[in-house]
């Protein structure tokens, strides 16, 4: 399969609360994909699941809604050589898609369905840190069953001090995340939200870091791109709002930290993408504080606008948008003949 005869299929959207978000992801997924010499073949996931096939001139135009069977049949009639999910949360990064693209036969850019499933369940990935000797936060893990927990709470600040942060564990874009600093705000938490279990986590007050890694598509070798500060104006951490207003959080690349202490986080990056078993690229939050370093969670679709952190870390290496494009489809091309026994 030669990646300049076929399109690469762009999944984007989806049933997560992230959908608007996606939306603009895969749209400068589309362009820059068309910008690296790839024809490329959109298609939106409804909040409700289905499938719609935009034209290129205007991703956001109505479109014919489709269930899978006939969704897959146009995707197959179409001979892509790759899929790009530009999903992001539940369905884009859990595994789902990656599931569906296995069954096509059709190479995916990203992790596989066990590196995408175990890295955006924040339990799973906290656990495969520890046992990489990663250092994050100590956490334990708490089941509601959806209803509020009472007698719990004595133990839990024992155990993890006050604040304390609580996180629905797959969720993304810190949708589901609660500083928790009293009894109060416990008792405010929406416990029925999740699968019934929930992510309490020792809170750390430090400067937030991420590392972007970008694998080489040649040989797979993973890379650290610069490390990125992130400063937020006005809130406790870097949550849903001023994930996406940009006038409440600040994003520094390269971030303005001792040469050592950037290699230490780059390091731990790239140690946690292969904790994790991923491909292609990811990106890894962190806290820093007197105690250290400690890593919070793995993105295995990071946000893909020219303006999102990883690409903007990408340009400060000297990499163009249409060439980590480029490099990401030749890289899941790669993965795909290599798995085939090709």
């Amino acid at each position: 399969m030669d990646e300049d005869q076929g399109c690469v299929v762009v999944f984007f959207g989806g049933p997560s609360r992230e959908h608007d978000v996606s939306l603009r992801s895969g749209a400068a997924v589309v362009r820059g994909l068309q910008e690296a010499g790839f024809p490329a073949l959109p298609v939106r996931v409804t909040r409700q699941g289905a499938f719609q096939f935009p034209p290129l001139e205007d991703l956001g135009a109505q479109a014919e809604v489709l269930a899978l069977p006939e969704a897959l049949a146009r995707i197959r009639g179409e001979r892509p050589v790759c899929a790009f999910p530009a999903l992001h949360g539940v369905f884009g990064e859990d595994g789902r898609i990656q599931a569906l693209c296995d069954w096509m036969g059709l190479p995916c850019v990203g992790a596989d369905v066990a590196g995408s499933s175990a890295a955006l369940d924040k339990v799973f990935a906290k656990a495969l840190f520890r046992t990489a000797g990663i250092p994050t936060p100590a956490f334990r893990v708490l089941e509601t069953a959806g209803t509020p927990p009472s007698r719990e709470w004595d133990a839990v600040v024992a155990d993890l001090g006050l604040p304390f942060v609580a996180k629905v564990p797959r969720e993304g874009s810190s949708f589901g995340v609660h500083l928790v600093r009293d009894r109060s705000a416990w008792q405010a938490i929406p416990w029925g939200e999740g699968d019934g279990r929930w992510l309490l986590e020792r809170y750390h007050a430090g400067r937030e870091f991420t590392v972007p890694v970008l694998e080489d598509p040649e040989t797979g070798a993973p890379k650290p791109l610069p490390v990125i500060e992130i400063r937020v104006a006005s809130h406790a951490f870097f949550d849903t709002e001023s994930k996406y207003d940009p006038r409440l959080a600040q994003e520094i690349c390269p971030a303005p930290i001792p040469e050592a202490l950037s290699r230490i986080l780059q390091d731990l990056g790239v140690r946690a993408h292969r904790a994790l078993a991923l491909a292609g690229f990811s990106r890894t939050d962190f806290l820093v504080d007197e105690d250290g370093p400690w890593a919070l969670e793995t993105n295995t679709i990071p946000g893909l606008t020219e303006v999102s952190l990883f690409p903007k870390a990408a340009a400060v290496a000297g990499i163009s948008f249409p060439d980590l494009m480029r490099r990401l489809v030749r890289g899941a091309i790669r993965r795909h003949r290599g798995s085939a026994g090709c």
